[in-house]
C-alpha cells in the first residue's frame, strides 16, 4: 500500500520510510512472539499483546505531533506569502495609477528612455512592450 502512495505521488519518500519502519516492526513483532515476550518482561506488562498496542498508540501520537508542527510551520509560510503577494499587488496598483511623468525613475534604465527610441507610454510599460533589459526586470522586482 506504501508503495503505490509513492508511485502516485500522495506519500513523499521521508513520510514512507517511517511507515516502512514501523510496518517492518509490526511485522517482526507478529511473527516472533519471543520479542514481545521479553520487551513484556523488561516493561514489567502482564499481558504482552497490550505492549504492541501501547508501542502503535506512542508512534501515532508521536507521529501526530510531528505533523502538527509541519502543519503550523507551513501555514505560517502560506500567510507570509501571502502577506507579501498583497503587498507586490498594492505596489503594482500604487505604480499603475501614477502619473508617467511621476513614476520613479529608479524603474527606468538607459535602454527604457524614450530618447532611445522606444516609445515610453504608461500601457507600453504594463504591458510590457519597451524591450527590457535584465538589469530594468530586476528593478522593477526590487523596486
Amino acid at each position: 500500500m506504501t508503495f503505490q502512495l509513492i508511485r502516485k505521488h500522495k506519500l513523499r519518500e521521508e513520510y514512507a520510510l517511517i511507515w516502512f519502519a514501523a510496518s517492518l516492526a509490526i511485522f517482526l513483532l507478529s511473527i516472533f512472539d519471543s520479542i514481545v515476550a521479553f520487551l513484556a518482561t523488561i516493561f514489567a506488562v502482564k499481558y504482552a499483546p497490550t505492549l504492541i498496542l501501547v508501542f502503535g498508540i506512542l508512534f501515532c501520537v508521536v507521529l501526530l505531533l510531528a505533523q502538527t508542527v509541519m502543519l503550523s510551520v507551513q501555514a505560517n509560510r502560506i500567510r507570509d506569502l501571502a502577506q507579501s503577494i498583497g503587498l507586490l499587488e498594492w505596489r503594482l496598483r500604487e505604480l499603475e495609477n501614477q502619473p508617467l511623468d511621476e513614476l520613479p525613475s529608479s524603474l527606468l534604465t538607459d535602454n527604457d528612455r524614450p530618447d532611445n527610441g522606444h516609445p515610453l507610454t504608461r500601457e507600453a510599460l504594463l504591458t510590457h512592450e519597451v524591450p527590457m533589459t535584465h538589469e530594468s526586470q530586476i528593478k522593477h522586482l526590487t523596486a
